[in-house]
């Protein structure tokens, strides 16, 4: 299991998180603010304290960006702009936002334990895209 998940999943053990997970609450506890932002083509980026979310994504996107950003806050520190471009690194920390978004919302006990067996079913269950779920099942998520 990667790093990524295995914090993600300690964060929500420490915090008793089950079902939809209300991240936006999960980021003031960490000591950051969720913003809507006018963003044409990024979802999201933090800036400080705030992580700025696009105003174009619906709530289920919304609630994916926003732990895709606390997943970047709370591994990868420093400026994230400077290592995109001055590094190799840039693709390996989104992967792991990802990754680490993916077991924020997402419990797979859980969801065996509900017996939900679809990928609608697991994403209304979760309050995630049902593409988000296919996406994750295929990259084989643990």
């Amino acid at each position: 299991m990667s790093r990524a998940r295995r914090r993600a999943l300690e964060l929500r053990r420490d915090l008793g998180l089950h079902g939809e997970v209300d991240v936006e609450a999960v980021a003031n506890l960490l000591g950051m603010e969720v913003v809507t932002w006018p963003l044409r083509v990024l979802k999201e980026m933090v800036i400080g304290d705030f992580i700025c979310v696009a105003e174009r994504l619906d709530p289920g996107w919304r609630r994916w960006v926003v732990a895709h950003a606390i997943g970047h806050r709370l591994m990868h520190p420093g400026n994230h702009v400077w290592i995109r471009f001055h590094t190799g690194l840039a693709h390996r920390f989104e992967r792991e936002a990802e990754d680490f978004a993916c077991s924020l919302l997402l419990d797979v006990r859980e969801a065996v334990d509900a017996g939900l067996t679809e990928s609608w079913e697991v994403a209304e269950h979760f309050g995630v895209p049902e593409e988000f779920v296919r996406l994750q099942a295929r990259m084989g998520m643990e």
